[in-house]
């Protein structure tokens, strides 16, 4: 069946129009502020064009505020969380983040129809990541959920068909080997730790601690990393941060001053397990062998003007797989408003 690239983005564009809607109506139940965040990863940020090559996702987000109850959650989510740590640490500001997001992986030669068995599989990934925020001034705890699917329901294929023919770059030929429709999950706890901020009330520095652990079909893994960050008001910005910043709600939208910061950071771990590597968890399809001592480097600058914020960073990731040792590096970019 030919693809009709234009019912494609119709849909597309109502169900986007169909969740802001739903979004909006739900604001009027208080004040607690709410964002919204699109966000852009793609490699042709770093001039290439395989391994994992783009993702875009929208968020939404609310916080601060002291509990969570059913005012600020799904009741089934509020069921399964409310007897968690996240839940029932004292002295905590709490906040909630829904993401939506689609990500795809490729091998490097994008012409070859056939098969491809010295290189990553065909990838398309399709979910909901839901992250419960819990932080003070020293500590923050994020614990997500992640629920989706990978394989031809993803509409990858036609995504970067449709990217492609806007950028004038190579049609994509070898979606017909990409790995079977299967559900996906995982959970995974993350801490982030001020582990020293400077004194100074123009600009600062901090330094923060990293880990976090998850585990499910999508991906089982335990990491540590360390971050950098000079800019100012960065009390106002620690509670999202990650090594994927632009993957996270921006607070300085929420700042009443034109706030900025620079940031590096380095992150290494185990990778026990990951669908876009290892191929379908329950069926049989293409596959590689997994490296898994995976490590990260990220860069970015995050700044915000009024109630507008954004995000730009480069990140490097190790080769995920054991037949290379390229990294797979990509850019990424971000926009938070705050209503």
């Amino acid at each position: 069946m030919l693809f009709n690239s234009s019912h494609y983005f119709q849909k597309t564009l109502f169900t986007l129009i169909l969740t802001l809607l739903c979004f909006t109506a739900s604001m009027a139940a208080d004040k607690t502020p709410e964002f919204i965040t699109f966000t852009l990863e793609n490699d042709f940020f770093v001039g290439h064009d395989d391994g994992y090559t783009s993702g875009m996702g929208i968020t939404f987000g609310k916080g601060p505020f002291n509990k969570f109850g059913t005012d600020n959650l799904p009741g089934w989510l509020y069921w399964l969380t409310k007897d968690l740590y996240v839940s029932t640490m004292q002295n905590k500001r709490r906040g909630i983040a829904h993401m939506f997001f689609q990500r795809m992986q490729t091998p490097a030669d994008l012409t070859q129809t056939d098969l491809i068995i010295d290189d990553v599989p065909y990838v398309g990934l399709l979910a909901w990541q839901g992250t419960l925020y819990a932080w003070d001034d020293n500590l923050t705890e994020q614990l997500s959920i992640y629920l989706g699917a990978v394989g031809p329901i993803t509409f990858a294929e036609q995504t970067q068909i449709e990217m492609h023919g806007l950028m004038g770059a190579n049609k994509p030929e070898g979606w017909n080997n990409q790995i079977e429709n299967e559900i996906i999950f995982k959970i995974e706890a993350q801490r982030v730790w001020n582990l020293y901020r400077s004194t100074a009330k123009d600009r600062q520095f901090d330094i923060l601690g990293l880990w976090n652990a998850g585990i499910g079909t999508l991906e089982s893994a335990t990491k540590a990393g360390l971050a950098i960050r000079w800019g100012t008001n960065l009390q106002h910005s620690f509670p999202t941060f990650s090594l994927q910043a632009d993957r996270q709600i921006n607070p300085l939208s929420l700042s009443p001053n034109n706030d900025f910061y620079l940031f590096l950071g380095a992150g290494a771990g185990v990778v026990f397990n990951n669908i876009l590597i290892d191929g379908n968890t329950f069926s049989e399809s293409y596959s590689v062998p997994l490296e898994h001592y995976q490590n990260q480097l990220s860069s970015g600058a995050v700044w915000n003007i009024g109630r507008n914020a954004f995000v730009f960073q480069i990140s490097s990731i190790s080769s995920p797989t054991t037949i290379t040792n390229k990294r797979e590096d990509f850019g990424a970019l971000s926009f938070t408003y705050s209503f």
